[in-house]
């Protein structure tokens, strides 16, 4: 007769076994993210002079004296210019936010005014 051997599982293999299994999908993950698309990198961090001017808002005569004064860096890839976002993020004018005053300002500002325009009306 053959013997009958059995193996107790306790929670420490289980937990143990269920770690391994963890670190192996987070080896696998880190060796998927290496083997991205290199081409969806290049477009997410360069643009092209139609795209730079779709963003400044400018025309190609005014792209060509950026371009001159030394303002965008052109890297040229196949006869065609290509120029990196943050370069362009950086002469991109955004306008300030007006300030918002609360109606306390307001109203003080307002007193002022009219306890100028009396002591004026007084004198």
């Amino acid at each position: 007769m053959e013997a009958n051997t059995t193996i107790k599982i306790t929670n420490e293999m289980l937990i143990e076994q269920f770690m391994e299994m963890k670190s192996m999908i987070i080896n696998l993950k880190s060796e998927m993210d290496s083997l991205k698309n290199p081409v969806d990198d290049f477009t997410t961090k360069w643009v092209d002079t139609y795209d730079v001017m779709a963003m400044l808002r400018v025309s190609r005569r005014t792209m060509d004296n950026y371009i001159k004064t030394g303002k965008l860096t052109p890297t040229r890839i196949q006869k065609r210019n290509y120029f990196a976002i943050n370069q362009v993020k950086g002469l991109m004018h955004i306008p300030d936010s007006p300030k918002i005053r609360s109606y306390q300002e307001d109203i003080r500002s307002m007193l002022q005014r009219v306890y100028i325009m009396n002591e004026d009306g007084e004198e």
